[in-house]
């Protein structure tokens, strides 16, 4: 993974990234707010060889002291003294609660035994330090006491009253925190990297043509106002609406550009934006001035005429079933594409589009139009899409951002070319506008290469002009009626 690749990662995870930096940090204060203070206070006791000793000088006098200074630090631990010092201070500790704060050492190089104490509050700490002073110098000196033919080895001596401290031991708060937030970064990024190498979904260009070894014909950015309600219009000069003029160019280097031309529009699974795609594409086409039909074969989900605003009660399976005529049945919308719903939904989809009738009809409009725009199922659940690909010139596989499986978009690609269809490419739809790098395109142009954007014609009335209508042309008119 490179640095362009890193950032890319960054900039698409970017809200699990803050998500982990937000919760890390609030776990960190909130632990670091609910942990008590800890206060310290440190006292001395001095074990030292009696004035009138007569070992003063002696050598072995200073070693004897030396041991004996060890041996005492480790008896101010001893349970008898210890509960000596809880029945001193009143304390409502255990011996072994209290031994935990209590710790002893013995200065390096020196016959100073140093005695620490914690507690809740200044004054307990220092009022457990005084008390165990008081109590290990009364221990040495009743140990060491002298006898009329032997004087004390030893004598014990406190250095003074232990200090009150009221600053916490510990690390400052502050650090604390700052390290806490540091390390939810640092987790936030390290999640945001193993999850992107744990995921399997398609999420750019590379990865659509590791998979299935077709090019992103059209790469359509993320539109919140589109995605918050599919039925809403796309804005006519939004980064999306670039994006269908776009395909609409691309495809016409698949030589798209002559008359009667059939395009299948699917997709892998439900819920990956084919009928997005195909309503769309159809107005772009139409707004070049051709005469463009936008035919609904998603007989089990029918949306184009909801999305379109048009009435979806009649429709293909009316004139198949020889209810209206074609041409009664094909609705005009104000963009100037002409519409063919679903019509009433049958109990046997896949049925329904075997038959010859469905190539029938398809026959008749491919003679009447410039260009036909199939919204089919997705092709992987269902049989449906598989009956209709053997009558249209090409297909679009629609794959989306960060959904759409690297194995199932290989799974649906397969599936089509094993059907002898022909795939005029993927468009990767939902794209985040946050998108870098690898991990979004941009806005940028299907194959990589800039095409020169045609002109677009404004759109003609819907009977008016030039167009082709089922309506104008008898046999079409005769075949259905």
């Amino acid at each position: 993974m490179n640095f362009q690749q890193f950032i890319g990662v960054l900039r698409a995870r970017w809200k699990f990234i803050v998500l982990t930096l937000l919760i890390g940090s609030f776990l960190t204060v909130g632990l670091s707010m609910s942990k008590a203070a800890v206060y310290a206070s440190t006292g001395r006791v001095f074990i030292v060889v009696p004035d009138n000793s007569a070992q003063v000088n002696d050598y072995l006098s200073t070693y004897l002291v030396a041991q004996r200074t060890a041996s005492y630090a480790e008896l101010a631990k001893d349970p008898v003294l210890l509960q000596k010092v809880i029945d001193r201070t009143g304390l409502q500790l255990s011996r072994s609660d209290l031994a935990s704060r209590i710790t002893t050492k013995v200065v390096t190089s020196t016959q100073i035994v140093e005695i620490r104490a914690t507690g809740p509050t200044p004054v307990e700490a220092r009022d457990l330090a005084e008390a165990e002073i008081t109590e290990l110098v009364a221990l040495v000196n009743e140990f060491e006491k002298p006898t009329s033919d032997k004087p004390a080895a030893v004598v014990a001596r406190s250095t003074g009253t232990p200090l009150l401290d009221s600053v916490p031991v510990g690390v400052p708060l502050g650090f604390v925190i700052a390290i806490g937030v540091i390390l939810s970064l640092l987790a936030g990024i390290v999640g945001a990297l193993i999850k992107d190498l744990l995921d399997i979904s398609i999420k750019s260009r590379q990865d659509v043509e590791n998979a299935v070894d077709l090019p992103v014909i059209s790469a359509l950015p993320h539109d919140p106002s589109v995605a918050k309600d599919a039925h809403s219009a796309v804005a006519p000069g939004s980064p999306l609406a670039e994006g269908f003029r776009v395909l609409r160019a691309n495809l016409r280097f698949a030589d798209l550009d002559s008359s009667g031309q059939m395009i299948l529009v699917t997709s892998a699974l439900p819920n990956e934006g084919k009928t997005l795609t195909a309503v769309n594409l159809a107005q772009s086409l139409a707004a070049t001035g051709q005469s463009v039909l936008l035919i609904d074969c998603d007989l089990r989900s029918p949306s184009v005429a909801a999305n379109l605003g048009l009435e979806n009660a009649v429709g293909m399976l009316s004139v198949l079933l020889g209810h209206i005529s074609l041409s009664d049945a094909v609705q005009a919308h104000s963009s100037g594409l002409d519409v063919l719903p679903t019509g009433p939904r049958p109990p046997n989809p896949s049925e329904v589009l075997e038959t010859d009738a469905v190539g029938g009809l398809l026959h008749v409009v491919r003679e009447a139009y410039d260009v036909i725009v199939i919204d089919a199922p997705p092709i992987l659940p269902v049989a449906d899409t598989s009956t209709l690909i053997r009558h249209v010139d090409g297909v679009l596989l629609v794959a989306r951002y960060g959904r759409t499986r690297k194995d199932v978009l290989r799974l649906a690609a397969e599936r089509i070319l094993g059907l002898n269809g022909r795939l005029y490419g993927v468009v990767l739809n939902g794209i985040p506008r946050r998108g870098g790098g690898g991990y979004g395109y941009g806005y940028g142009y299907g194959y990589g290469a800039t095409f020169e954007r045609p002109e677009i014609a404004s759109p003609r009335p819907a009977q008016g002009g030039g167009r082709r209508r089922v309506g104008d042309d008898p046999a079409a008119h005769e075949a259905f009626r």
